[in-house]
């Protein structure tokens, strides 16, 4: 994506040196994160995807390397909490009924359980906010705007776009021109507007950029409002 594919070596090394700095037991959430994709092929690289897609976008916004570090691994085993969701709910061709919704809503604090042996608390709670919204009304816990650890909302823009660009059992991928315009119109909403300005700025195509200037904005629209249409929820 954009300047993003020029810093894949990077994201790379950054991502090992992120498995070495939490030891073995980082190793095995790792190897476990691994395992969960290949048991669904549809997801199949979206954790490694989204971890180098949320560095580019910590590192833009100028976080310390530490930070950017365990924004990449939080990124790396944001979902690792589904590895105790039924396969039947993760794979469902179709919309999730009420019971199915709940249960898959279980896989952020489930997450963070599982990393809490890290003994890093800001990484769990990225693992355990990344499905909250700018507006509140996210889970699990319906954290607002600055409320959500940056890292959870960084996390929630590569997570989103990944998702939308990626097959699902129920859609077929999004175009990419489409889900940037996507990102866009939940910027405000579902997402921190900041983060999705720089995600954009690294995303889009170089001519698309200096068209719309700095920072994804049309030159004659002034700040960009978070749009009344929301994205469907996406379970991963």
């Amino acid at each position: 994506m954009g300047r993003v594919s020029k810093t894949s070596k990077q994201a790379s090394s950054r991502e090992r040196a992120a498995n070495s700095a939490y030891g073995d037991a980082g190793a095995e959430l790792g190897r476990l994160v691994q395992r969960l994709e290949e048991r669904h092929p549809r997801t199949h690289g979206h954790s490694r995807r989204v971890a180098a897609f949320s560095a580019a976008i910590a590192t833009e916004l100028g976080l310390s390397p530490r930070t950017v570090e365990r924004i990449q691994t939080a990124a790396l085993l944001h979902d690792i909490g589904k590895i105790s969701t039924p396969a039947a709910i993760i794979d469902k061709p179709g919309s999730l009924d009420i019971d199915e919704y709940i249960e898959i809503k279980r896989h952020p604090e489930a997450g963070a359980r599982m990393v809490a042996p890290l003994g890093d608390p800001e990484l769990a709670a990225i693992v355990r906010h990344h499905h909250e919204r700018f507006d509140g009304c996210g889970y699990p816990a319906a954290l607002q705007g600055f409320e959500i650890p940056l890292g959870a909302r960084i996390v929630a823009v590569a997570d989103t776009l990944d998702a939308l660009v990626s097959p699902r059992p129920y859609r077929l991928p999004t175009s990419k021109r489409r889900a940037l315009e996507l990102l866009r119109e939940a910027a405000g909403g579902q997402l921190d507007p900041t983060v999705v300005r720089v995600a954009l700025r690294l995303a889009e195509p170089p001519r698309r950029r200096r068209r719309r200037g700095r920072f994804g904005q049309r030159p004659d629209n002034g700040s960009e409002a978070g749009s009344e249409q929301q994205l469907r929820p996406l379970p991963g």
